[in-house]
């Protein structure tokens, strides 16, 4: 048997907040951005870039997690810098190049070098403080 539901918002039982996850994980945060600039494309609970050197950000979240202990991932695609041409996937670290705070944490894009790519999207899990 097939059911379709159609609904507009779901609340909390109070009708105040939004409902609690059981059993998954939600992002907690998300940053879209190019690295020939530091204004994010689209984001969650995002609040800066910093650029430290070629291929090389700090990404600054807005609501701080509860520890260091978040899962930040990304994807990089099309390089912008050192000698590199063309739109090709590549490597991307989310490291420990700096110390991790709850808000602030690496991301980096790397292939065989560091570059500049121009298509940078990463997404944090974690539980916020």
């Amino acid at each position: 048997m097939t059911s379709q539901l159609n609904v507009d918002t779901i609340a909390d039982k109070a009708g105040t907040g939004p409902v609690g996850l059981t059993k998954q994980i939600a992002p907690k945060a998300f940053v879209n951005f190019s690295m020939a600039g530091t204004t994010a494309r689209n984001s969650l609970n995002f609040s800066s870039l910093t650029d430290t050197a070629i291929g090389k950000f700090n990404v600054t979240m807005v609501s701080a997690f509860t520890d260091t202990n978040y899962t930040a991932s990304g994807y990089s695609n099309g390089y912008a810098s050192a000698g590199f041409a063309g739109n090709q996937s590549h490597g991307i670290a989310v490291e420990n190049r700096i110390s991790r705070t709850t808000t602030v944490y690496a991301f980096d894009s790397y292939i065989g070098s560091y570059v500049d790519s121009i298509e940078n999207r990463a997404l944090v899990l974690g539980d916020l403080a």
